[in-house]
Parts: structure tokens; sequence; C-alpha cells
């Protein structure tokens, strides 16, 4: 019995969160048969999403031949899910290094935002020629994640040059402010002092966190935007499914990784051998996130698998005098609003008459 609890407190001890060399991770698979095949179902999803990835840069060189434009911002959004999915599994094989693998995918997400606005708006032309669809339209603003805090003053607004910059610069910010985030904690990482502890008032990495979420919930927010005001017009491009794909990652990569976090600061789950909490849940976040990657990128492929040179271009906003649905709200131009009044006027005048 002194044994056994001599046993037990031996193994507390050797409980450590520091992550393993990559030359003890491959020595204990060997001796880990549910391990092994976990890996070699990791293995296998990434090289299905890496074969996805390759057709679907065939199939862009086929469709949009000459134009080099459309085939980068194309290939930039869909290269995200090789990215991530490469970058969870060397997190997983070497995860002394996961910390820097996951701020590059990050960094890599940042710019797809972006890329798909620009995307949406080179579908209409150019941003005059979008402005120029919504002249006299009003787009609904108070839409997630910041209604929430500011439904107060998120009021259905003309999109003019100015209305569009800000939502753009809305979707931009992340791929400034995220880098440079990146940088600063990269360089606290090397020189030791940069812990992932959500607790400590003086932890950075509570602040870079807090940074991070915040500026990818206003990038989310602008994108969502201009994607709600722009699918009732171009719902043959599936903006929805486009959009969607990007989102969910966003969501998987950033607050899964932080529910992980906080997971592991309240010993969750326990130790096993000398595998602490932290680097377990580095695992379980890393393994997951392949598998919704790879989940996604099929998403993904569904969304752009389509040859747009041969669609018809936004819808005219004649044919939509209003639009109501889950994608996007618009309302009647005044000029509309002027008619319908016009014609009660004559109405009731024909009756009294």
């Amino acid at each position: 019995m002194v044994g056994s609890h001599f046993q037990h407190n031996s193994m507390t001890a050797n409980c450590s969160n520091d992550y393993p060399d990559t030359s003890v991770l491959f020595s204990e698979l060997r001796a880990d048969f549910p391990r092994t095949v976990l890996m070699a179902v990791a293995c296998a999803l990434v090289l299905a999403c890496l074969a996805i990835f390759l057709e679907e840069l065939v199939f862009l060189h086929q469709v949009y031949h000459g134009n080099g434009v459309k085939v980068r911002k194309v290939a930039t959004i869909l290269g995200l899910y090789p990215v991530t999915i490469v970058m969870a599994l060397m997190a997983l094989m070497a995860p002394k290094i996961s910390f820097l693998l996951d701020l590059f995918a990050s960094c890599y997400l940042s710019v797809c935002f972006f890329t798909l606005v620009s995307l949406i708006i080179d579908t209409f032309g150019n941003e005059a020629r979008m402005i120029e669809h919504f002249r006299g339209m009003t787009i609904q603003t108070s839409l997630p994640p910041c209604c929430c805090c500011c439904c107060c003053i998120l009021r259905p607004r003309l999109l003019t040059e100015q209305s569009l910059f800000f939502f753009k610069l809305c979707a931009l910010q992340v791929a400034v402010i995220r880098p440079v985030l990146s940088i600063i904690a990269a360089a606290l990482w090397f020189d030791g002092i940069y812990k992932q502890d959500l607790t400590s008032p003086a932890s950075a990495y509570l602040y870079i966190t807090t940074i991070t979420v915040i500026s990818a919930l206003f990038s989310m927010y602008g994108t969502i935007v201009i994607c709600r005001a722009t699918s009732p017009f171009l719902k043959s491009y599936r903006i929805g499914v486009k959009f969607f794909s990007l989102q969910l990652l966003l969501i998987t990569s950033t607050i899964q990784s932080l529910v992980f976090n906080i997971l592991a600061t309240h010993g969750i789950p326990g130790c096993i051998a000398s595998r602490g909490p932290a680097v377990r849940d580095n695992a379980f976040n890393h393994f997951a996130l392949i598998v919704e990657t790879f989940l996604l990128c099929l998403l993904a492929r569904k969304g752009y698998r389509m040859d747009e040179t041969i669609l018809p271009g936004p819808t005219p906003r004649e044919d939509l005098p209003g639009c109501d649905n889950e994608f996007g709200h618009a309302h009647w131009r005044e000029d509309n609003y002027g008619a319908i009044e016009n014609n009660t006027i004559e109405i009731e005048s024909t009756k009294l008459n």
C-alpha cells in the first residue's frame, strides 16, 4: 500500500507541461498502438487535403485561363486549408514548435478574410460599380458579433464609398494586427517569458490573446456585413458557402484553441505518465483541427467548384425591390416609398370623385 502510494506521488511529480522532443514522442508512439492509429489517420487526412488542393489548382487554371488575378485570389483562399492542416500535423509531430506553427496558420487565415471581400467586390467589377449597384439602398449593419454590444448605434445605412471603406478596413485590420502580435509573441516566446497563462494579470499571453480575439471578431463583422448585403444579388455565386467555410475555420482555430487552454489551466484532462494537461490538450486540439479542416476543405471545394465566367453576373437591383433573407437585408429606395405614397393619393382621389 505504501509502495502504491509512493508510485502515485512519483507519477504526479513527474507530470510536466513541458512539450516533449520529437525523438521522445516517436519512441512513445511505437509502444502506444491507439496513438499510432490516430497519427496515421491524421496523415491520411492531410494527404487527402493536399490532393484536393492540387486538383482545385488544375481546375482553376483550366476555367480561368488568362485571368491570373482571379486564380491567385481563389488559390489563396483554397490554400488556407492545406496550410492549416499541415501546420496542425507538424504541431502533433513536433509539439515544441506548435506555438510558432499556430502563429503562421493564424496569419494566413487573417489574409483570407480580406481576400474574400476583394473577390466579392471584383464580382461587381470594381468598388465604383458595386456602390452604384447599391445606390439609394440601405444595408443592415446590426449583425453578429458586434450587434451583441453595439446594437444601439448599428442601424441600416447607405452603402457609400466611406461605409464600404470602413467595412473593408474591419476585414483588413486583422491582416496587419495579427502578424504584428505574432512577431511580438514569437520574440517573447524565444526569450522564454511567453507562457500560455490566462489567469495572471502580468501574463503577456492574456493581453495578446484578448487583442487577437477582438481583432478577429471585427474582421468577421466587416466580412459578414458585405457578404450578407451582396448575397441576394450573387445567389448563384454561393457566397454563403464561401464565407461559412472561412468563418468556421476561424472559430475552430481560435476559439477552440482558447477553450483547450482554459481547460489546461484547470488541469483538464488529468496527467498520464509524464504528460501534463497542457501537453495533452495541445495534442487533442491539433488532432481535432486536422479533422475539422479536412471537412471544411470539402465545404470550400463545393463553394468554389464552378465556372463563374458563364454566370450572368450580379442580379439587377430592379429585380430585387426588397430582399430580406438569411444572408442579407436591403430596404427599398426612398423613391419607391414616394411612388407608393403617390399611388395611394391617386387611389384616394379616385374614390372621392
